[in-house]
């Protein structure tokens, strides 16, 4: 049999890890596993990630987050060592001329990623995230092991400030991240950065499981530390009747609404950590214990500005705009004033809750939609991305249901396709039957090429049907 942990994939993993994670992976009431996955940290990466805790702590305690006059070195370094960095700074003295940069954008991720990769740079650790699409062109984030590692003592954090201690054991299971799709990634793994304590991402849909008890066995077997995941899961797994009590439920990716925010936190019976993260950025925010509906901007070496929708420039504490940072520590994506995409307010100051970092309220999240098959089940709208996302000439997209079994698929696509009367028919006919098959017997799929592509963020789900109720 195959090991689950090997020196290529895990490079500082011990026997005794795959012991114990050989007991996730067969156990009896395991989901069917269809992946195998590791974290990619040797010793360079482990330092590298040890060094970033050290600070993100001390400056925690200090209350020392990245300032406009702080990032000036950040930018200084990058001037010289990234063609986008050089020509964009070109000029200007970055003390008195911050407000003259020009700022980074989904376009420039998606057209110029090879200026913005530093020159000379080692790219064979390369790992390539690429975003879903679903509110803006597709972005091919490129990443680095050690930046990825950094995740983990930025999640922890997150959890410590609701009372949540992680456990570095190999025998424990720090997280399992929850998902209800009709097809996704399933896999059980440890970390290195957590002392060998297990993950696991597992799909709750019944196409995943042997028997329906076995999900229910499973959790109640591996006793997860938290779980994770967005909005759509947890709601899912509330309603299965899925009965876990975690530390607490780290929920990502797709707005959190109060009123679902108070339905799990009384099902479950823990706190609900809402955590704000791009792939393009990592981790940028996290809810601030005292008032959830306000997250405190996370690392340490990200400059966070707010700007104005017409101005393009700084907006003062009270206003809202859109939300721009500057800085990380990913090697192959340094940010020069990226524009999220994302709206919302920010504040600076004390906080209660001891976190003195700023505190940020968004105001237009990634808002979850629930769309009905034509037999009255919920179809996850990440399996219609999925669908769309394979197919090389879709840019963007944008998907309404109009009715129990009429639906609109809205594409933007390469031009030379559309235009190709044989091609397009040809395609149409192969996104039709794949969807019309998601949506179940009798469901109509009408494609149009009419969606505009201009980089900036979209509904991409839109369940004008069921005009459900407020979660």
């Amino acid at each position: 049999m195959n090991k689950n942990l090997d020196v290529e994939t895990t490079p500082l993993f011990q026997e005794e890890w795959e012991t114990e994670l050989n007991k996730m992976v067969q156990s009896p009431f395991a989901p069917k596993w269809n992946v195998r996955i590791g974290d990619r940290i040797g010793e360079n990466e482990f330092q590298f990630v040890q060094t970033f805790q050290k600070q993100l702590l001390d400056a925690k305690k200090q209350g020392v987050y990245q300032t406009k006059a702080s990032i000036v070195s950040f930018l200084e370094t990058y001037r010289h060592l990234s063609t986008h960095f050089s020509e964009s700074l070109n000029g200007l003295n970055l003390v008195n001329d911050f407000e003259s940069i020009p700022q980074m954008t989904r376009d420039d991720l998606q057209s110029n990623i090879t200026k913005i990769i530093p020159n000379n740079m080692d790219l064979s650790q390369m790992v390539i995230n690429p975003t879903s699409g679903t509110t803006g062109k597709p972005i091919l984030a490129p990443n680095h092991p050690k930046a990825i590692g950094c995740y983990v003592p930025l999640i922890e954090y997150s959890v410590k400030r609701f009372g949540v201690k992680p456990i570095h054991s190999p025998k424990s299971t720090f997280a399992i991240q929850l998902c209800y799709q009709e097809k996704t990634i399933e896999y059980a793994t440890c970390h290195s950065l957590a002392g060998g304590a297990k993950f696991a991402k597992i799909n709750i849909h019944r196409n995943s499981w042997k028997k329906e008890s076995d999900l229910q066995m499973f959790l109640s077997e591996c006793s997860p530390q938290i779980l994770t995941g967005d909005p759509y899961a947890f709601e899912s797994a509330m309603k299965m009747g899925i009965k876990y009590h975690p530390e607490a439920i780290h929920s990502t990716a797709l707005e959190l609404t109060p009123a679902l925010r108070n339905k799990l936190s009384e099902y479950f019976q823990c706190p609900i950590i809402n955590f704000y993260s791009l792939n393009e950025t990592g981790p940028i925010a996290y809810s601030c214990p005292l008032d959830p509906e306000w997250m405190h901007l996370l690392p340490h070496d990200l400059y966070l500005e707010v700007i104005s929708k017409d101005t393009r420039t700084s907006v003062p504490s009270g206003n809202v705009g859109e939300i721009v940072v500057t800085g990380g520590r990913n090697p192959y994506l340094p940010l020069l004033c990226y524009r999220t995409g994302d709206f919302g307010e920010i504040q600076y100051g004390p906080c209660l809750c001891g976190d003195h970092f700023p505190r940020l309220r968004l105001l237009s999240g990634r808002k979850p939609v629930y769309f009905q098959k034509t037999n009255g089940e919920t179809v996850n709208p990440i399996d219609v991305a999925r669908i769309l996302r394979k197919n090389p000439y879709i840019f963007q997209f944008q998907v309404e249901q109009l009715s129990r079994d009429e639906w609109e698929c809205r594409l933007s696509l390469e031009k030379t396709i559309w235009e190709d009367v044989t091609i397009w028919e040809k395609e149409t006919i192969s996104i039709q039957k794949e969807l019309e098959s998601l949506f179940g017997p009798r469901s109509q799929v009408k494609l149009s090429n009419n969606f505009p592509l201009d980089g900036k963020k979209k509904i991409a789900f839109i369940n004008s049907y069921r005009n459900e109720e407020t979660i």
